[in-house]
């Protein structure tokens, strides 16, 4: 059974400024602001009955994350990455998370491949009609990740890649307002079932290219670049 969690990143704030990071990077992650978006302080705070203190703190910490931007004498902004900086990031997300797939490929033990097949069926069998279809479907992708990263027993790059992946995900659903179209969910899904036979096989090359080609069309797949 697939987590239909988000995931947020380790909180590094505790109190009031930890919650709203971590209601606020939630946010982020289901697309619920838009790249050049401007976010007011003193509207978050209002929000949140709180002060601006730990409001700043929670919007300087998303500054360190990727997701804002501080323009001096404008505020705090949603970052508005170019097309090639997106392509750049999904090529380097693609490198360590192909990377890690050829770990999984020479690690995997027991029913793990079963447990990989399981969330992929769940994937396959998700609708992309509303945004709650679409949010599931995200969810249940990042599972598959997750799972992958679990498998190849590499706990700090893991989580290192996870945060990559959370912002992956915000970019992700800048392009995702109109739904994929069938056919490309089709090519998504027939391409994580083709790194789970290349796991499946301990084929390290094979499911290291695979997943690199796959991340690597996501940006394309959701039409944000």
């Amino acid at each position: 059974m697939t987590d239909t969690r988000l995931r947020t990143s380790n909180n590094a704030l505790s109190g009031k400024s930890g919650t709203i990071l971590r209601e606020l990077e939630i946010r982020f992650v289901r697309g619920e602001y838009l790249f050049g978006e401007s976010l007011s302080i003193n509207a978050l705070a209002e929000e949140f009955d709180a002060s601006r203190q730990p409001v700043s703190m929670a919007v300087s910490h998303l500054r360190s994350m990727g997701y804002v931007t501080i323009v001096p004498q404008v505020g705090c902004k949603v970052v508005s990455p170019k097309k090639s900086e997106i392509a750049d990031f999904f090529y380097m997300l693609g490198k360590a998370e192909g990377a890690l797939t050829g770990l999984a490929a020479s690690r995997w033990v027991d029913d793990e491949i079963d447990q990989l097949q399981r969330i992929e069926v769940a994937i396959s069998d998700t609708e992309f009609d509303t945004i709650e279809h679409r949010e599931r479907y995200a969810v249940a992708v990042d599972s598959y990740h997750y799972k992958i990263h679990d498998i190849a027993r590499s706990s700090r790059i893991a989580d290192w890649l996870e945060g990559l992946w959370r912002v992956a995900d915000f970019y992700l659903w800048q392009g995702t307002e109109q739904g994929l179209s069938s056919a490309k969910l089709k090519v998504a899904n027939k391409e994580r079932r083709a790194i789970i036979r290349a796991i499946k096989q301990r084929d390290v090359s094979l499911a290291e290219s695979l997943m690199e080609s796959h991340v690597n069309g996501k940006p394309r797949r959701v039409g944000v670049i």
